[in-house]
């Protein structure tokens, strides 16, 4: 069990480890563990060590229902996370979901490409890597996470909303403090990885509003999970896809991204403290409404007609994943329901 699936369930948001179509409960499995997140992330290795153990221990000798041992079936599953935890968000981290947008919007129209290329044409992706790193500085935003949805939680369309669109991404659990990160660092405070989905409102017309950033934040504005997958994965070598009403939007690799995660971490910890529990996501890759340029099943080119119906609406249900770490599925409901 050098890989684990770390889930919080249950009325009293309790720690627990997913294994298969079971859910087993790390407090009760062995007292000595803690019975929520934060404090297993806190207890580093030597808490997952003692976690392999306690649950293999409990798989060997328990059963569904013994009040350690859960069908998995039977639990609510909540958002794999500590409470309120701060959530950065990757920007025109991938170059092909930034050339989407940028073809749609205009290259001027595009702040990921700002200053990076001569506004005469448009660049090619190896282009935006290489002028992107060249300029060395991440881009991003912070979501509020203080309404922070699980999977299978409901996302109310916000009031705002022109246009509201999906952002299937991959993002790093921090372990512990970091502070002033050397460089080649930051993969050394990785904790955990999940999935989370950057929900957002676009504007028709033109560039969103920057002030307080609400394109990015409003009541559940951003959903996380299943599960926080802890051992042997690399946030850096994932295959994500996103599905709205079953149909595939989104196929990416995170390997795509121009800064791992590792690369914001020690950008972000500059003068800064990140904490543990604190997620950093890596971004979107290509395929959401706004940038998307063929439909992924027929190869057809998107007109701008069959653009705007990509745009969500209420009833809508959609499903982040990967093979590692599982699906993140939510619906999305009218405000009021």
């Amino acid at each position: 069990m050098r890989q684990m699936r770390i889930a919080v369930y249950g009325p009293e948001r309790r720690v627990g480890v997913w294994y298969e179509d079971l859910l087993v409960d790390l407090g009760r499995a062995d007292e000595r563990l803690p019975v929520d997140l934060l404090g297993l992330i806190e207890l580093g290795e030597r808490g997952l060590d003692q976690a392999r153990s306690a649950v293999e221990a409990a798989l060997e000798s328990g059963t569904p229902g013994d009040g350690t041992v859960f069908d998995i079936a039977t639990v609510m599953l909540h958002p794999p996370a500590v409470r309120r935890p701060r959530i950065a968000c990757a920007a025109g981290n991938y170059a092909a979901h930034t050339l989407g947008s940028a073809k749609r919007k205009g290259v001027e129209a595009t702040n990921a490409l700002a200053g990076l290329v001569d506004f005469g044409g448009m660049p090619t992706a190896d282009e935006v890597v290489a002028k992107t790193r060249e300029r060395g500085e991440p881009r991003g935003f912070w979501k509020d996470s203080a309404t922070l949805m699980g999977s299978d939680d409901d996302i109310f369309y916000p009031d705002r909303c022109e246009r509201l669109d999906y952002e299937g991404e991959v993002a790093v659990v921090l372990g512990r403090e970091a502070l002033d990160v050397p460089s080649g660092r930051g993969r050394d405070f990785v904790w955990g990885v999940t999935l989370i989905n950057d929900w957002s409102i676009r504007k028709k017309g033109g560039k969103g509003t920057s002030s307080f950033n609400l394109s990015k934040n409003w009541y559940g504005s951003v959903s996380a999970g299943p599960c926080i997958v802890v051992g042997d994965i690399d946030p850096g070598d994932l295959e994500v896809e996103t599905r709205v009403n079953g149909e595939l939007r989104q196929q990416y690799g995170s390997g795509d991204m121009i800064f791992s995660h590792a690369e914001y971490i020690e950008y972000l910890s500059r003068d800064f403290a990140l904490l543990p529990g604190d997620m950093i996501s890596g971004g979107s890759g290509p395929g959401t409404a706004t940038d998307a340029e063929k439909d992924l099943v027929t190869g057809d080119e998107i007109s701008e007609e069959s653009r705007e119906l990509l745009f969500l609406q209420a009833g809508d249900i959609v499903e982040v994943s990967s093979t590692e770490i599982g699906t993140l599925r939510n619906r999305v409901i009218a405000k009021g329901r």
